[in-house]
């Protein structure tokens, strides 16, 4: 039962490697649904999310705390699919949406600019040089996204476990290659990794709540669950900087993580600092 993400460039073939695989392994396959799913959860439109993530961030990164709650949306959307340990996921920064969890094996697909200008010419109607165009807007939109959220560079092999170019290989083969690796002890989705992926999920599950929720919007909070016990970290406004009185604000948190269902305990480990102008 593997948990495979693979990352490429825009028409590098990534859905059909990972239909390949899904099929030669009988693993549940998902790319772009992950998005319908987390417009759902927030109640806005696909095409809106769509936008946020696929745009490169503006000047100063403006609505930073908005494309935050919507990437935390799609990680929790994704976090529900790999909680069993068994998926091909093509989509939307997938290694970096499900960073740190183990047995995860990390793909990324280079595609000759020939055969990528080919399949956008097929699939858009567009002319050669159009195709051009729209091939490298949405990969400079995801270098500069992938930089902005993540702090790294996209095209880094060591964000990877096995980087594949298909100049010369096929999809066959590299579906291929790729199971012979995913069936090496290092990714084999156990009892315990199991475990640690339902304390990711639940994990997600109150990032989400607490994004959604005024008395929590916005704030940069690290949340970690082990076994239904959730501790909160980070820096919160003084008491008095909030809008909420100060002696409900503390217990209205934690009554937004205690309604997540799967959360048994609640530990809160923040420190107060003054707002910054």
């Amino acid at each position: 039962m593997p948990l495979i993400t693979i990352s490429r460039g825009s028409m590098s073939g990534g859905q059909a490697l990972a239909e390949c695989l899904a099929s030669a392994l009988g693993s549940p396959c998902i790319g772009r649904e992950i998005v319908l799913e987390a417009a759902a959860k927030l109640g806005v439109s696909q095409q809106l999310l769509s936008e946020k993530l696929e745009k490169g961030p503006g000047l100063w990164h403006r609505l930073t705390m908005e494309r935050r709650l919507y990437v935390t949306a799609v990680q929790a959307a994704l976090a529900e699919h790999a909680a069993g340990g068994d998926l091909i996921y093509h989509g939307y920064a997938g290694q970096h949406l499900l960073r740190g969890m183990p047995a995860l094996l990390r793909i990324r697909l280079i595609a000759p600019m020939a055969l990528r200008l080919r399949a956008i010419i097929e699939r858009e109607k567009v002319s050669p040089r159009d195709a051009e165009r729209v091939i490298a807007e949405r990969d400079a939109n995801r270098r500069r996204w992938t930089e902005a959220m993540y702090g790294v560079d996209l095209d880094n092999p060591r964000l990877y476990d096995l980087v594949i170019n298909l100049e010369t290989m096929s999809v066959l083969s590299a579906c291929t290659m790729v199971m012979a690796v995913a069936k090496r002890p290092e990714y084999t989705v156990t009892d315990e990794v199991r475990a640690r992926l339902q304390d990711f999920l639940l994990a997600c599950r109150v990032k989400v709540a607490l994004a959604t929720q005024p008395a929590s919007r916005g704030l940069d909070l690290e949340i970690r669950a082990i076994q239904g016990v959730v501790t909160i970290q980070g820096e919160v406004p003084r008491a008095e900087m909030v809008t909420h009185a100060s002696t409900r604000w503390e217990k209205e948190l934690i009554q937004i993580v205690q309604g997540v269902p799967g959360v048994l305990e609640v530990h809160l480990d923040t420190r107060t600092i003054g707002l910054r102008y």
